[in-house]
């Protein structure tokens, strides 16, 4: 039995390829993104990763889409015997943690445009807004948290998912070198945040 079949070794090539752009992201940044030097360090012409991708955007979005999985799988491992607002803010940490733990898959993942238009498009059970979104319908169903009139469950998401994206962003950038307790003060940023929508 041959161990490395056609189908493993296409399977292989496109985790290199898509690691090499990782790298090359983190070494240079996403605007100096190329083709053609992800090509040469896996040992390919330009022309040859047409097999595996069809173009450096088709690169960007399925790193984005394993940075979303990622982060899907840690927001969902929250237990959910937890009091909501407990779910809640360790779910709005999670989402720091992973944007300080996978620097190049967030700055991927916050790069591209989503693919949602509206608001009156459904949210896709696959991305990782969609967890936030049920936690807090949850929260709302509860009376944890408070609806308004123009301000429900997809508006509050957005406060929270605004919240915690300046954490993350400000983690990577200004505050990179910045030492400080940042678990202990992003936790009770959330929870006041809550408690400001109770």
């Amino acid at each position: 039995m041959m161990k490395n079949t056609r189908q493993e070794r296409q399977a292989d090539t496109r985790k290199a390829i898509l690691q090499t752009a990782l790298e090359l992201i983190a070494e240079k940044g996403l605007d100096k993104l190329s083709l053609r030097e992800i090509a040469r360090r896996v040992g390919y012409s330009p022309a040859g990763l047409y097999e595996y991708f069809d173009s450096k955007e088709d690169i960007l979005w399925t790193l984005a889409l394993e940075g979303n999985d990622r982060l899907r799988a840690a927001a969902i491992g929250i237990s959910s015997d937890l009091p909501i607002k407990e779910r809640l803010t360790l779910a709005c940490l999670a989402y720091v943690d992973f944007a300080v733990q996978n620097p190049e898959h967030f700055i991927i993942m916050n790069s591209l445009t989503t693919r949602r238009a509206s608001l009156d498009e459904p949210v896709s059970s696959e991305s990782s807004y969609s967890v936030f979104l049920k936690i807090i319908e949850v929260a709302i169903a509860e009376g944890e948290l408070l609806v308004q009139e123009n301000f429900g469950a997809e508006e509050i998401t957005y406060g929270f998912w605004s919240l915690i994206h300046g954490m993350g962003i400000l983690r990577l950038t200004q505050l990179r070198s910045f030492e400080a307790d940042f678990e202990k003060m992003n936790r009770k940023a959330i929870e006041t945040f809550i408690t400001g929508l109770q």
